[in-house]
């Protein structure tokens, strides 16, 4: 793999001030799911597994409204750890759309994970490619996060003979264009 030192690589995080400092009671809660809101190709699979590991600490498309904004976000899935309240905002993210359109490429998503934290919840965003291919290695990483900042190590240690996730750089737009161009997505879907 080699460096690219503007890009982040997945999986990527971000966790509050709040959050590490040991305040988990976010200042947004999210409102019930969206019905109409379609799930992405590899979502409904990876959130069956989800939900098997994590039972009812697991929804997906729960929305979230930041103050001042007209529409909610939809979260691919909320995570909410029972013992803190600690919410978790965790995205599956395609490099691109079946239409080709150009998704999820490098700062395409910076004020929507800042609202996200702004409201204490920590972010977690997975390459789509990853949740296709390495279900429980991803899982792995949620545990082993909820354990750093709650001391909940109770799934942590449901994966502990999990290997780690092989990381994947964040695609830029270009790339995101390449990656449509080779239909990309059809190798790992």
């Amino acid at each position: 793999m080699s460096n690219h030192p503007n890009r982040p690589c997945y999986p990527i995080i971000f966790v509050p001030d709040g959050v590490k400092s040991g305040k988990f009671q976010p200042l947004i809660l999210p409102s019930e799911s969206n019905e109409s809101t379609r799930l992405g190709a590899s979502e409904l699979e990876f959130g069956k597994i989800l939900q098997h590991h994590f039972g009812s600490c697991a929804s997906s498309q729960q929305q979230f409204s930041p103050p001042c904004h007209d529409r909610p976000y939809s979260a691919d899935f909320v995570v909410v750890e029972p013992n803190t309240n600690l919410h978790i905002d965790l995205e599956i993210d395609e490099p691109f759309s079946f239409s080709g359109e150009q998704i999820h490429c490098v700062g395409m998503d910076d004020y929507r994970n800042k609202c996200f934290v702004d409201a204490n919840w920590i972010v977690l965003r997975f390459a789509e490619e990853q949740v296709k291919s390495q279900p429980l290695r991803c899982l792995r990483v949620l545990a082993n996060l909820i354990a750093r900042y709650t001391n909940n190590t109770t799934s942590q240690e449901l994966f502990q003979g999990i290997e780690r996730l092989t990381p994947i750089w964040q695609w830029t737009q270009r790339k995101s264009k390449k990656l449509s161009g080779q239909n990309y997505r059809k190798q790992y879907l």
